[in-house]
């Protein structure tokens, strides 16, 4: 190509350019913000949502360590020395958890299920109750730690 056939398609080369940048950069910008809307998204996840996981799995921990200390220690206190003042502190443990999980996940429905059981087998003395009561003492553990653990992944994974 010589000078003269490129200055005849200059007009139209520019034109071309021009009519890119009228509906490419549109399109790039929209692109870009929709970046840094996911971006900002993300951070607010880490710096918002990740502690507030974090402070419920601590308040979780701290909840179910109680419930069983205190079911534990009523147990083996021997019906003499109960008082209702500890049993109903188990009991309102017992609704505190309930209304600390979700009921729509099986393994937290699961966790108030032996909860109950275990409150219930506090008031019986037989041996029957005596292993409900341990049975669903270490079925709790048991579900606390699996909650627990996959919690604790899902919040890792999100920072």
């Amino acid at each position: 190509m010589s000078i003269a056939e490129l200055k005849q398609l200059a007009p139209v080369l520019s034109l071309i350019v021009a009519g890119l940048a009228v509906f490419v950069g549109p399109f790039v910008s929209w692109r870009v913000a929709q970046r840094q809307s996911d971006t900002s998204l993300r951070v607010a996840n880490k710096q918002v949502i990740a502690p507030m996981r974090q402070a419920w799995i601590n308040s979780l921990r701290d909840l179910v360590s109680e419930l069983l200390g205190k079911c534990a220690h009523y147990w083996a206190s021997g019906y003499e020395d109960r008082e209702d003042s500890e049993y109903q502190h188990i009991t309102e443990l017992v609704h505190r958890l309930e209304l600390h999980i979700n009921p729509r996940e099986q393994d937290h429905a699961e966790l108030v299920t032996n909860a109950r059981a275990m409150e219930g087998a506090l008031g019986q003395a037989s041996r029957e109750a005596d292993k409900k009561f341990w049975n669903a003492h270490q079925e709790i553990r048991r579900l606390a730690q699996d909650i627990l653990k996959r919690e604790w992944d899902r919040t890792k994974t999100e920072i």
